[in-house]
Order: structure tokens, then sequence, then C-alpha cells
């Protein structure tokens, strides 16, 4: 669940390369062309900065998830030591 994300970005930046595969591959005007891979590769960069975004958010979702492990642990604790 802590990684969903960052696979899901990751897989959009895989589609959006196949897609500029794609379009030099293509029979299209080579204006279009250009004006597609411009297009996707601002889709790319958009993607990159979410993707590192969400290696920065990691950290914290780990030590959330500790936080919230820890404390359950402890009013375990404190419950059956009264």
């Amino acid at each position: 669940m802590i990684y969903r994300k960052l696979r899901k970005l990751e897989q959009q930046k895989r589609d959006i390369q196949s897609l500029i595969i794609a379009a030099y591959q293509s029979n299209a005007d080579p204006e279009i062309v250009m004006f597609r891979v411009n297009d996707l590769q601002w889709d790319m960069d958009i993607i990159d900065k979410e993707i590192e975004e969400e290696k920065i958010f990691l950290g914290f979702k780990w030590g959330l998830a500790i936080f919230v492990v820890f404390s359950l642990l402890m009013i375990g604790y404190g419950l059956l030591t009264i």
C-alpha cells in the first residue's frame, strides 16, 4: 500500500516512453510528431517530479507506520500492566 502510488507513477512513465517511441516511428508529419513528443516529454517531466515527491514522502509514511505500531504496542502494554 505504501508503494502503490510510486508503482503507478513508474508505470505511467513507461507508458509515456513507449508513446514517445511510437510517435517517432509513425509516418505523420514531422511537425506534428515533434508537437506530440514535446507534449509527452512535458508529461514525463511532471511525472518525474511526482516520483521524486513520492520518494521523499516515503520516509514519512514509514515513520508514521512505525509510530502507529509502537503506540499500539505501548497502549497494549499499558492495559496489560493495570
